[in-house]
């Protein structure tokens, strides 16, 4: 005897994903004591135009900043991503040795992109004169 399952409306929808919200709205009350912007003037290192924002969170001057940065943290993130999950994954692994370097080499990677991120950004805004 076989039993079949009623078909439901959702049996062709896509799988739901890990959503996760952005760091500015996760840590909105430290950057609100702490900003890593100054109000006004462009977040984008390359422009750094000032202007009146229209919005107290808004830290691009325009459209086309905010999609050039926005373009620069997904390249950056996709690079990051897989060594994020593997460190979080072998964080407390204390037997086996060869989790516990693959943990280590990508606690390494993502402290090389920060600080290369970090250089980057500083750079371009030296280029513009803000550095």
């Amino acid at each position: 005897m076989t039993i079949a399952l009623p078909k439901t409306r959702c049996s062709n929808a896509v799988a739901p994903r890990f959503e996760i919200e952005d760091f500015k709205s996760f840590a909105f009350s430290e950057l609100k004591a702490a900003p890593l912007w100054q109000p006004g003037v462009c977040f984008l290192p390359e422009c750094g135009r000032v202007f009146t924002p229209s919005r107290p969170w808004q830290i691009y001057c325009c459209d086309a900043c905010k999609r050039a940065d926005t373009a620069e943290f997904r390249r950056v993130g996709h690079k990051v991503a897989l060594s994020l999950l593997v460190w979080r994954v072998g964080k407390y692994e204390r037997e086996d040795e060869a989790i516990i370097e693959r943990t280590k080499a990508a606690r390494r990677f993502v402290t090389q992109v920060q600080t290369g991120m970090m250089r980057d950004r500083a750079a371009r805004m030296a280029v513009r004169g803000q550095g």
